[in-house]
């Protein structure tokens, strides 16, 4: 089993490339890293969101309309990783399964947030700048 474990772990290299937990040397500290990283990517969304708030602040339609999509994006997001979790609950690997799959969403929900209320149809330079997807 610990060597089935390992070879997951090996597998798992790219999804923390991109998340520079390379320094990791277990699967302990892996997902203590990759909580952090969740943790920024998270603080990353909610300058977003505030940013897009910002910006239809005197809309109110459009404000109740982000809101309660991002609340239900939360509720996606809980559920498609918690999916991806169960897939791996056999294997020491499910954290950092489900830890990979919340920081990818929350990076994809970035960018939506950025793409759908922080750019402009012309050449006016968005709000923010473009927020980067890791691989």
């Amino acid at each position: 089993m610990k060597i089935v474990g390992f070879v997951l772990l090996c597998l798992s290299a790219p999804l923390l490339a991109g998340n520079d937990c390379s320094e990791a040397d277990n699967t302990y500290e892996i997902g203590l890293c990759m909580s952090e990283q969740l943790e920024q990517k998270e603080v990353e969304l909610q300058h977003y969101l505030a940013e897009a708030r910002a910006r239809y602040v005197d809309n109110e339609s459009v404000i109740e309309s982000i809101e309660k999509a991002q609340q239900s994006w939360l509720v996606y997001r809980l559920d498609q990783c918690s999916s991806i979790y169960n897939i791996w609950s056999d294997g020491t690997i499910r954290s950092i399964m489900g830890l990979s799959c919340s920081i990818r969403m929350t990076q994809l929900r970035t960018h939506q947030i950025w793409h759908s209320y922080l750019t402009y149809m012309d050449r006016t330079p968005p709000l923010l700048p473009e927020p980067q997807i890791d691989e």
